[in-house]
Protein backbone atom coordinates (compact mmCIF):
# COMPACT_ATOMS: atom_id res chain seq x y z
CA UNK A 1 0.00 0.00 0.00
CA UNK A 2 1.02 3.34 -0.95
CA UNK A 3 1.75 5.96 1.97
CA UNK A 4 -0.91 7.71 3.61
CA UNK A 5 -0.75 11.68 4.14
CA UNK A 6 -2.96 12.94 7.03
CA UNK A 7 -3.75 16.56 5.88
CA UNK A 8 -5.74 17.14 9.21
CA UNK A 9 -7.06 16.03 12.10
CA UNK A 10 -9.57 17.25 14.57
CA UNK A 11 -7.77 18.24 18.25
CA UNK A 12 -10.98 18.81 20.04
CA UNK A 13 -11.86 16.59 23.14
CA UNK A 14 -15.34 15.09 21.88
CA UNK A 15 -13.85 13.19 18.43
CA UNK A 16 -15.30 9.63 18.30
CA UNK A 17 -12.69 6.92 18.47
CA UNK A 18 -11.25 6.62 14.40
CA UNK A 19 -9.57 3.23 12.91
CA UNK A 20 -6.68 3.91 11.40
CA UNK A 21 -6.79 5.45 7.50
CA UNK A 22 -5.90 1.87 6.01
CA UNK A 23 -8.80 0.29 7.79
CA UNK A 24 -11.07 3.24 6.07
CA UNK A 25 -9.35 2.55 3.22
CA UNK A 26 -10.02 -0.67 3.11
CA UNK A 27 -13.85 -0.21 4.14
CA UNK A 28 -14.14 2.54 1.43
CA UNK A 29 -12.70 -0.08 -1.30
CA UNK A 30 -15.59 -3.25 -0.46
CA UNK A 31 -18.68 -0.51 -0.26
CA UNK A 32 -21.63 -2.47 -1.97
CA UNK A 33 -22.03 -0.46 -5.00
CA UNK A 34 -25.47 1.07 -5.84
CA UNK A 35 -28.44 -0.67 -7.71
CA UNK A 36 -27.15 1.29 -10.85
CA UNK A 37 -23.50 -0.39 -10.17
CA UNK A 38 -22.27 2.94 -9.20
CA UNK A 39 -19.53 3.44 -6.38
CA UNK A 40 -21.41 5.28 -3.70
CA UNK A 41 -19.33 8.61 -3.08
CA UNK A 42 -20.07 8.65 0.90
CA UNK A 43 -19.93 5.91 2.84
CA UNK A 44 -22.10 5.40 6.24
CA UNK A 45 -19.27 3.67 8.39
CA UNK A 46 -20.93 3.43 11.69
CA UNK A 47 -23.85 5.29 13.70
CA UNK A 48 -21.23 8.64 14.05
CA UNK A 49 -19.21 8.53 11.11
CA UNK A 50 -19.27 9.66 7.36
CA UNK A 51 -16.69 8.63 4.87
CA UNK A 52 -16.71 10.48 1.56
CA UNK A 53 -14.34 9.01 -0.71
CA UNK A 54 -15.02 9.50 -4.40
CA UNK A 55 -13.93 13.47 -6.03
CA UNK A 56 -13.03 14.69 -3.03
CA UNK A 57 -10.96 17.75 -3.11
CA UNK A 58 -8.72 19.94 -0.65
CA UNK A 59 -11.01 22.66 -1.19
CA UNK A 60 -14.08 20.78 0.06
CA UNK A 61 -12.16 19.61 3.16
CA UNK A 62 -11.08 23.19 3.75
CA UNK A 63 -14.28 24.59 3.16
CA UNK A 64 -16.32 22.17 5.64
CA UNK A 65 -13.62 23.08 8.26
CA UNK A 66 -13.62 26.86 7.71
CA UNK A 67 -17.70 26.98 7.63
CA UNK A 68 -18.04 24.44 11.05
CA UNK A 69 -15.91 27.16 12.24
CA UNK A 70 -17.92 30.45 11.14
CA UNK A 71 -21.46 29.60 11.44
CA UNK A 72 -23.94 29.22 13.77
CA UNK A 73 -25.43 25.85 14.50
CA UNK A 74 -28.71 26.93 16.05
CA UNK A 75 -29.02 28.69 12.17
CA UNK A 76 -27.34 25.37 10.28
CA UNK A 77 -25.60 23.06 11.52
CA UNK A 78 -22.32 21.54 9.56
CA UNK A 79 -21.00 18.51 10.00
CA UNK A 80 -17.98 18.02 12.02
CA UNK A 81 -14.33 17.42 10.25
CA UNK A 82 -12.56 15.22 11.85
CA UNK A 83 -9.34 14.18 9.95
CA UNK A 84 -8.74 13.97 6.39
CA UNK A 85 -6.10 12.36 4.36
CA UNK A 86 -4.79 11.09 0.59
CA UNK A 87 -3.61 7.99 -0.40
CA UNK A 88 -3.13 7.13 -4.27
CA UNK A 89 -4.35 10.57 -5.33
CA UNK A 90 -7.45 9.82 -3.65
CA UNK A 91 -8.60 11.92 -0.32
CA UNK A 92 -10.83 10.65 2.17
CA UNK A 93 -12.83 13.14 4.62
CA UNK A 94 -14.14 11.78 7.54
CA UNK A 95 -16.89 13.45 9.45
CA UNK A 96 -19.57 13.79 11.49
CA UNK A 97 -22.10 11.43 10.93
CA UNK A 98 -25.56 13.88 10.90
CA UNK A 99 -29.02 11.80 11.48
CA UNK A 100 -31.98 13.04 9.71
CA UNK A 101 -33.96 13.05 6.78
CA UNK A 102 -33.52 14.65 3.17
CA UNK A 103 -36.46 15.23 1.83
CA UNK A 104 -36.99 14.79 -2.40
CA UNK A 105 -39.33 17.44 -2.26
CA UNK A 106 -39.29 21.10 0.00
CA UNK A 107 -41.82 23.17 -1.32
CA UNK A 108 -43.64 24.67 1.89
CA UNK A 109 -43.11 27.69 2.49
CA UNK A 110 -41.80 27.85 6.03
CA UNK A 111 -39.38 24.85 5.09
CA UNK A 112 -38.05 27.41 2.15
CA UNK A 113 -37.61 30.42 4.69
CA UNK A 114 -35.81 28.77 6.87
CA UNK A 115 -33.37 27.94 4.01
CA UNK A 116 -33.52 31.35 2.91
CA UNK A 117 -32.72 32.40 6.63
CA UNK A 118 -29.47 30.05 6.62
CA UNK A 119 -28.54 31.60 3.13
CA UNK A 120 -28.67 35.32 5.42
CA UNK A 121 -27.02 33.97 8.06
CA UNK A 122 -24.16 32.77 5.52
CA UNK A 123 -24.10 35.79 3.72
CA UNK A 124 -22.62 37.54 6.77
CA UNK A 125 -19.64 36.21 7.16
CA UNK A 126 -17.51 38.39 4.80
CA UNK A 127 -14.33 38.33 2.98
CA UNK A 128 -12.41 40.94 0.74
CA UNK A 129 -10.85 38.52 -1.23
CA UNK A 130 -12.97 35.98 -3.67
CA UNK A 131 -12.00 32.29 -3.60
CA UNK A 132 -13.22 28.98 -1.62
CA UNK A 133 -13.16 29.31 2.30
CA UNK A 134 -9.63 28.38 2.84
CA UNK A 135 -8.14 29.44 -0.51
CA UNK A 136 -7.15 27.06 -3.82
CA UNK A 137 -9.46 26.79 -6.89
CA UNK A 138 -12.86 27.44 -7.39
CA UNK A 139 -14.95 24.36 -8.33
CA UNK A 140 -18.28 23.81 -9.23
CA UNK A 141 -21.17 24.09 -11.26
CA UNK A 142 -20.62 27.85 -12.70
CA UNK A 143 -17.20 26.96 -13.24
CA UNK A 144 -17.73 23.58 -14.64
CA UNK A 145 -15.25 24.21 -17.78
CA UNK A 146 -12.34 25.16 -16.03
CA UNK A 147 -12.33 25.20 -12.54
CA UNK A 148 -10.50 29.10 -12.13
CA UNK A 149 -7.39 29.76 -9.55
CA UNK A 150 -8.34 33.81 -8.64
CA UNK A 151 -5.54 33.28 -6.35
CA UNK A 152 -7.79 35.41 -4.19
CA UNK A 153 -7.44 38.18 -6.67
CA UNK A 154 -9.84 40.61 -7.42
CA UNK A 155 -8.97 41.57 -10.66
CA UNK A 156 -8.79 38.16 -11.65
CA UNK A 157 -12.40 37.49 -10.60
CA UNK A 158 -13.56 40.35 -12.89
CA UNK A 159 -11.27 39.28 -15.77
CA UNK A 160 -13.02 35.87 -15.80
CA UNK A 161 -16.53 37.50 -15.97
CA UNK A 162 -15.59 39.79 -18.62
CA UNK A 163 -13.80 37.21 -20.97
CA UNK A 164 -17.11 35.36 -20.80
CA UNK A 165 -19.38 38.78 -21.80
CA UNK A 166 -19.95 38.32 -25.44
CA UNK A 167 -22.66 39.99 -27.86
CA UNK A 168 -24.73 42.41 -26.39
CA UNK A 169 -23.23 41.58 -22.97
CA UNK A 170 -19.62 42.93 -23.99
CA UNK A 171 -18.23 46.08 -22.55
CA UNK A 172 -20.73 45.53 -19.76
CA UNK A 173 -18.91 46.04 -16.41
CA UNK A 174 -19.74 43.80 -13.27
CA UNK A 175 -20.02 45.82 -9.49
CA UNK A 176 -18.36 43.00 -7.32
CA UNK A 177 -19.64 44.26 -4.16
CA UNK A 178 -18.79 42.20 -1.02
CA UNK A 179 -17.33 38.92 -1.12
CA UNK A 180 -19.85 36.82 0.94
CA UNK A 181 -20.19 33.09 2.37
CA UNK A 182 -22.23 31.23 -0.67
CA UNK A 183 -22.87 27.14 -0.47
CA UNK A 184 -23.01 27.12 -4.41
CA UNK A 185 -24.93 23.67 -4.41
CA UNK A 186 -28.28 24.70 -2.08
CA UNK A 187 -30.53 21.85 -3.02
CA UNK A 188 -32.87 19.75 -1.52
CA UNK A 189 -30.18 16.50 -1.65
CA UNK A 190 -28.36 18.67 0.48
CA UNK A 191 -30.12 19.36 3.39
CA UNK A 192 -30.76 17.38 6.19
CA UNK A 193 -33.77 18.04 8.34
CA UNK A 194 -32.87 16.71 11.99
CA UNK A 195 -35.16 14.85 14.48
CA UNK A 196 -34.64 17.68 16.86
CA UNK A 197 -35.96 20.18 14.17
CA UNK A 198 -32.16 21.60 13.11
CA UNK A 199 -31.09 21.73 9.61
CA UNK A 200 -28.15 20.32 8.39
CA UNK A 201 -26.29 21.44 5.06
CA UNK A 202 -23.95 18.70 3.23
CA UNK A 203 -21.51 18.99 0.53
CA UNK A 204 -19.53 22.05 0.94
CA UNK A 205 -17.66 21.28 -2.17
CA UNK A 206 -18.10 24.70 -4.25
CA UNK A 207 -18.39 26.89 -1.39
CA UNK A 208 -16.52 30.14 -1.56
CA UNK A 209 -16.52 33.84 -0.70
CA UNK A 210 -18.10 35.30 -4.08
CA UNK A 211 -20.40 38.10 -5.01
CA UNK A 212 -24.25 37.16 -3.00
CA UNK A 213 -25.66 37.14 -6.50
CA UNK A 214 -24.12 33.76 -7.44
CA UNK A 215 -25.95 31.80 -5.12
CA UNK A 216 -28.79 33.20 -6.85
CA UNK A 217 -27.63 32.77 -10.35
CA UNK A 218 -26.23 29.12 -9.61
CA UNK A 219 -29.69 28.28 -7.73
CA UNK A 220 -31.67 29.04 -10.98
CA UNK A 221 -29.72 27.29 -13.51
CA UNK A 222 -28.55 24.03 -10.77
CA UNK A 223 -32.22 23.25 -10.84
CA UNK A 224 -33.91 24.40 -13.95
CA UNK A 225 -36.30 22.06 -14.90
CA UNK A 226 -36.23 19.83 -12.57
CA UNK A 227 -38.40 18.46 -9.75
CA UNK A 228 -36.65 21.18 -7.41
CA UNK A 229 -38.25 23.71 -9.39
CA UNK A 230 -41.08 23.43 -6.59
CA UNK A 231 -37.86 24.62 -3.88
CA UNK A 232 -36.12 26.84 -5.92
CA UNK A 233 -38.55 29.41 -7.39
CA UNK A 234 -40.30 30.49 -4.02
CA UNK A 235 -36.61 30.53 -2.33
CA UNK A 236 -35.44 32.95 -4.91
CA UNK A 237 -38.34 34.93 -4.73
CA UNK A 238 -37.23 35.56 -0.94
CA UNK A 239 -34.22 37.73 -2.13
CA UNK A 240 -36.29 39.72 -5.00
CA UNK A 241 -37.48 42.08 -6.16
CA UNK A 242 -33.97 42.44 -6.83
CA UNK A 243 -33.07 46.38 -8.22
CA UNK A 244 -32.17 47.34 -11.60
CA UNK A 245 -28.33 47.43 -10.59
CA UNK A 246 -28.48 44.05 -9.55
CA UNK A 247 -30.49 42.58 -11.99
CA UNK A 248 -28.12 43.58 -14.68
CA UNK A 249 -24.97 42.10 -12.38
CA UNK A 250 -27.40 38.78 -12.04
CA UNK A 251 -27.38 38.76 -15.82
CA UNK A 252 -23.62 39.41 -16.36
CA UNK A 253 -23.23 36.06 -13.57
CA UNK A 254 -25.42 33.88 -15.75
CA UNK A 255 -24.12 34.98 -19.37
CA UNK A 256 -20.82 34.71 -18.10
CA UNK A 257 -21.88 30.86 -17.42
CA UNK A 258 -23.58 30.35 -20.43
CA UNK A 259 -21.02 31.74 -22.87
CA UNK A 260 -18.49 29.78 -20.59
CA UNK A 261 -20.34 26.61 -21.58
CA UNK A 262 -20.92 27.51 -24.87
CA UNK A 263 -17.75 29.01 -25.61
CA UNK A 264 -15.41 28.34 -23.96
CA UNK A 265 -12.41 30.30 -23.19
Amino acid sequence: MCSIDVLYTCQDDDVPPILPAATIIEACNNAPKTELGCVPTTLMFSSELVIKHVRVTLEECRNQVRAYELLDPSIVVVPKVYRYFSHNDNIYLVMQRIHGQVRKRVEDLQSVRRIADIIRHLQTHKSNIPGPLGGGISRGLWWENEDADLRGEVARFAEYIKRRLKGPQQGWTFDMGEFVMNHNDIAPRNIIWMPDGSISLIDWAHAGFYPWLLELAILEFNTDGTEDLGFTIPLIAEFEPLSEADQKNKASLQMAWFNGHRYPV
